[in-house]
C-alpha cells in the first residue's frame, strides 16, 4: 500500500481516536448551544464536527505550517459562514447570506465603536462559530500531526470550562461525557505508544493484552468519574466550590470593562450578557422603549422596583464601584449582619412581601421595591467597594417567563417630618461611598445652592426636594426621548444638559444624573437607581410593568430610614409623603452596627401580596413555606447510586469471566496462567525467551517469602506439558493451596509497581 494512502486509511493513532476527539468537541459544542448565549445558536456542532474532520485530516498530510494554517483558515471561513447564515437567514440565497452578513458586521462595529449596545446578533454568532471553529481544528491537528494528545485535551477542557464558569446553565453532564471521552482518548493513544514500544523491543504479547488493558482502563475512568461525582455531593468539595464561586467575579469584570461589546447577547444564563440594566450606563441621546409587558407585580401599591444603584459620576455616565459579589441562599437574609441602609424606626417603615412574575426574558436582574430583606430564590448580591452595601441583586438561577418569585421588604412610609429630622451623622461606609463630586463643575454646584437657598432650604430633605421640583418644574428643561449630546465628548453631561441652550432637553437619565450631582454638591449622599417606574394597575393589589417603564432616578440617604427616591424626571409624578408633625428627632444607629437590632428586623414577613398563577423559579419556593427539597442533589444521588451499581455489577461480570476462562485449562496450566496473569498486571511480564523456570526464578526474587509456592506451581506446570502424565488429585490440592497463599502477595506486588511507577513519572 503506498505510503500517503496508508497514512490516511491507517493513521498512527486511528479513527478511534478520532471519534473520541470528535465526542470531545462536541461535548462543548453541546454545552454552548445549552448555555444559550442567544437564539439561534444550532450552528455551533457542524462547525465543531468540521473542524474536527478538517484538523485530522490536515494533520495527516505533509503540508507545511506556512500552507495549512491559510488553507485551515479558508476552510473555516467558509464553514462559519455557511452554517451561521443558513442559520440566521434561511430564506437567502448563499450571496445575500454573505452581503447580509457583512452589513450587520459593520454596523455593529460601527455602533460599539460609539458606545451604544448594537442589536445584531449574527456578529456574535460569527465570532462564536470562529473560536469553535480553531478549537476544534486545533484538537484534531495537535493530535494527528503532532500526537500530542494532552495538548488536544486540555484545549477542548480549557473551553469547556470557561463555558461552563461564564452562564448559570446546568451543564454537568456535558463535562462528564466530554471527561469519559477525554480519558479514554488519552488510554487509548498510551496503549499504541506501549505496543509500539513491545515492538521495537520485538516482545510479542499475546492478542488478549491490550484489550485487558483497555478493559481495565475503562473501569478504572468510570470508577474515577464516579467517585468525583461523589465529592462534588460532599463537604470535601467546599474549598473548590468556593474558587468555582470566586470565577463569578472574573465575569463580572469581563462585563463591567467590556459592557459595549457584549450589549446585544440575550441568553438569560450568560454572566456577563450586556443587559440595559448593567454595572454602569452611558447617556447615549436616545431612550428606546415599547408596550411590551416586562413583569407582574402583587404589592400593596405601585412602587419603584429597583435592581442596580450606582455611585460614580463618569462625566457621560454612571457606574457602580468595583466590589464583591456575595451568594444568598433561598431564604436567607440579604444582610444578615450590619448595614447602614436597614431602617432603624419601626414607625418609619412596613414590612410587605412582593411577587414578581417574569413575562419577558429580563436576564439575571432582580427587581425590589424598598429596603429588601430576604428574598424566597437564591440570589447573587453586588458590594460595592466590599462594604455591606446594595449594589445590584442577580438572581443565582435561571428566571424562566411564566415563573416568579418573592422578596419580603421594608416600604418606608417615613413622613416629611421625620426626614426633615433625620440630620447629617451619615455613617462612614455612606460617606466614603456617596459623597463624591468628582466631575461636578463649579457652577452645578452655585446653582444647586441657588435652587435651595431660593426655597428657604435648610435641612437635606426640604433641599433633595427643592431640587427635585427645580428639575421636574423649571421651563427651561423638556423631556424628550431623544435629545442631544455634547459636541466635545470630554465636556460633562450634567453641565451640559443644566446650561447649555442646546443642552437643556432629555429624559430621565439626564435628569438622575442632574439631580445626583446637584445633591452631592450640596452633601447629600445621593446614587443613581434603574429598573421601573411604578407600573400599570390591572386588578386590585397587581401591576403590570411594561418596557416603557424602564427607567433611571436619584435616592438620597437619610440616617435611620435609609435611602429615600426623589423623582426629577418631568414625565413622572413627583413621590408624595405624608407631611407628619412636630419636630421628630433623630434616630440613633444601633451601637457598633450590633446585628441582632433591632430586633423587629427579618422576622416578620408582613402582607403576602400573591398571584394565583405563582409558580416559584428553580430552586425557590414561597413565601412562609418549607424549603423544598433539592431537587438537583437527590437526582444527582439516584445516579450516583445507578453508576455503583453497574461498577459492582460489572466487577462481578469481570471476576466470572476470569473464573471461566480458568475453569477448562489443566490443572498444571490453570495455576500457571493465574501466575503469570497476575505478575503481567504488577509489569513484571514472560518475555519470549524466558523458559518457565528462569521466569519462576526471577519471580521468586521479587517474592522471596513464597519461593517454595511458585516453585511448585512451575513444577505442576512443566509437568503438565511435559511428562505426557496426568496430574494426581494431591498434587492439583498442592497446587490450589500454593495459588491461593500467592494471590495476596501478588496484588501486594502489583500495587508497589504501580505506585513506584507513578512516582517516578514513568509512562506507558
Amino acid at each position: 500500500m503506498p505510503e500517503p494512502l496508508r497514512r490516511f486509511l491507517r493513521p498512527r493513532e486511528g479513527w478511534l481516536s478520532m471519534s473520541l476527539v470528535l465526542v470531545m468537541v462536541l461535548a462543548l459544542a453541546w454545552s454552548v448551544e445549552r448555555a444559550g448565549w442567544f437564539d439561534l445558536i444550532g450552528f455551533v456542532a457542524p462547525v465543531a464536527f468540521l473542524g474536527v474532520l478538517a484538523g485530522a485530516l490536515l494533520g495527516l498530510t505533509r503540508f507545511s505550517v506556512v500552507v495549512v494554517l491559510p488553507l485551515s483558515a479558508l476552510l473555516g471561513t467558509w464553514a462559519v459562514l455557511s452554517t451561521v447564515g443558513a442559520e440566521f437567514f434561511p430564506a437567502l440565497d448563499q450571496l445575500s447570506r454573505l452581503l447580509v452578513l457583512r452589513g450587520e458586521g459593520l454596523d455593529w462595529f460601527r455602533i460599539v465603536f460609539r458606545g451604544g449596545f448594537a442589536p445584531e446578533l449574527s456578529p456574535y454568532a460569527l465570532g462564536l462559530g470562529a473560536l469553535m471553529w480553531v478549537t476544534a481544528f486545533m484538537a484534531a491537528f495537535a493530535l494527528f500531526r503532532h500526537h500530542r494528545v494532552l495538548d488536544s485535551i486540555l484545549l477542548v477542557g480549557v473551553a469547556l470550562i470557561a463555558n461552563m464558569s461564564a452562564t448559570f446553565a446546568e451543564l454537568f453532564g456535558f463535562l462528564v461525557l466530554y471527561s469519559v471521552a477525554a480519558l479514554l482518548l488519552w488510554l487509548r493513544v498510551a496503549l499504541i505508544s506501549r505496543e509500539e514500544g513491545w515492538r521495537t523491543r520485538r516482545v510479542t504479547e499475546t492478542m488478549d493484552v491490550p484489550g485487558q488493558i483497555m478493559r481495565s482502563g475503562v473501569g478504572f475512568i468510570f470508577g474515577s468519574i464516579a467517585l468525583a461525582w461523589i465529592l462534588t455531593s460532599v463537604a470535601v468539595a467546599a474549598p473548590l466550590t468556593g474558587v468555582w464561586n470566586n470565577l463569578d467575579g472574573l465575569w463580572s469584570n469581563v462585563r463591567n470593562q467590556f459592557e459595549g461589546a457584549v450589549g446585544g447577547l440575550s441568553g438569560a444564563n450568560s454572566r456577563i450578557q450586556g443587559a440595559f440594566f448593567g454595572a454602569s450606563f452611558r447617556v447615549r441621546g436616545e431612550w428606546n422603549s415599547s408596550d411590551g409587558e416586562v413583569m407582574t407585580v402583587a404589592s400593596q401599591s405601585p412602587y419603584y422596583m429597583r435592581t442596580v444603584t450606582y455611585d460614580v459620576y463618569t462625566g457621560n455616565g454612571w457606574k457602580s464601584s468595583p466590589g464583591s459579589e456575595r451568594r444568598v441562599a433561598a431564604g436567607d437574609r440579604i444582610f444578615p449582619g450590619y448595614t447602614p441602609e436597614r431602617p432603624l424606626s419601626a414607625d418609619s417603615f412596613r414590612v410587605e412581601t412582593v411577587t414578581v412574575e417574569i413575562q419577558r426574558s429580563i436576564g439575571r436582574n432582580i427587581f425590589t421595591p424598598g429596603y429588601p430583606t430576604t428574598a424566597f430564590l437564591p440570589l447573587l448580591l453586588q458590594q460595592p467597594g466590599g462594604l455591606p452595601l446594595l449594589g445590584a441583586l442577580q438572581s443565582g438561577v435561571t428566571l424562566d417567563v411564566g415563573k416568579g418569585y418573592q422578596i419580603t421588604v421594608d416600604i418606608s412610609t417615613a413622613t416629611e417630618a421625620m426626614l426633615a429630622g433625620a440630620g447629617t451623622n451619615y455613617p462612614a461606609e455612606i460617606t466614603a461611598t456617596y459623597l463624591s463630586t468628582d466631575g461636578v463643575t463649579q457652577r452645578t454646584a452655585d446653582l444647586a445652592r441657588q435652587v435651595v437657598e431660593a426655597a428657604g432650604a435648610t435641612d437635606p430633605y426640604h433641599q433633595a426636594k427643592a431640587l427635585a421640583d427645580y428639575l421636574r418644574t423649571d421651563p427651561r428643561f423638556t423631556y424628550a426621548t431623544k435629545a442631544t449630546l455634547p459636541s466635545d465628548p470630554s465636556r460633562d453631561l450634567v453641565d451640559f444638559f443644566l446650561f447649555d441652550p442646546n443642552g437643556q432637553i432629555g429624559y430621565c437619565e439626564y435628569y438622575a444624573s442632574a439631580m445626583a450631582a446637584m445633591a452631592r454638591s450640596l452633601g447629600l449622599p445621593t446614587r443613581v437607581a434603574v429598573g421601573y417606574a411604578p407600573g400599570e394597575r390591572i386588578a386590585p393589589g397587581v401591576y403590570e410593568v411594561r418596557e416603557r417603564n424602564a427607567h433611571a432616578w436619584a435616592e438620597v440617604f437619610f440616617p435611620g430610614y435609609g435611602w429615600q427616591i426623589f423623582e426629577a424626571t418631568k414625565s413622572i409624578a413627583a413621590v408624595t409623603r405624608q407631611p407628619g408633625a412636630g419636630s421628630v428627632p433623630p434616630v440613633a444607629p444601633t451601637s457598633g452596627g450590633d446585628p441582632t437590632k433591632p430586633d423587629f428586623e427579618g422576622k416578620d414577613l408582613g402582607t403576602i401580596n400573591g398571584l394565583s398563577s405563582f409558580e416559584p423559579v428553580p430552586g425557590g419556593f414561597g413565601a412562609g413555606g418549607q424549603r423544598p427539597a433539592d431537587e438537583s442533589r437527590i437526582g444527582n444521588a439516584t445516579v450516583l447510586v445507578a453508576i455503583l451499581v453497574l461498577l459492582v455489577l460489572l466487577i462481578i461480570w469481570r471476576l466470572l469471566r476470569i473464573r471461566h476462562r480458568y475453569r477448562f485449562l489443566a490443572p498444571g496450566d490453570r495455576q500457571w496462567q493465574r501466575l503469570a496473569f497476575a505478575a503481567d498486571r504488577a509489569g513484571i511480564a514472560q518475555r519470549p525467551a524466558e523458559t518457565f523456570y528462569e521466569y519462576a526464578s526471577w519471580l521468586e526474587e521479587q517474592l522471596p517469602q513464597r519461593r517454595l509456592e511458585i516453585h511448585q506451581i512451575a513444577d505442576g506446570k512443566v509437568l503438565q506439558s511435559y511428562s505426557g502424565h496426568s496430574i494426581s488429585s494431591e498434587l492439583i490440592a498442592r497446587l490450589e493451596r500454593a495459588w491461593g497463599r500467592l494471590q495476596l502477595p501478588m496484588l501486594w506486588l502489583a500495587l508497589r509497581s504501580r505506585l513506584r511507577s507513578l512516582l517516578r513519572g514513568d509512562r506507558a
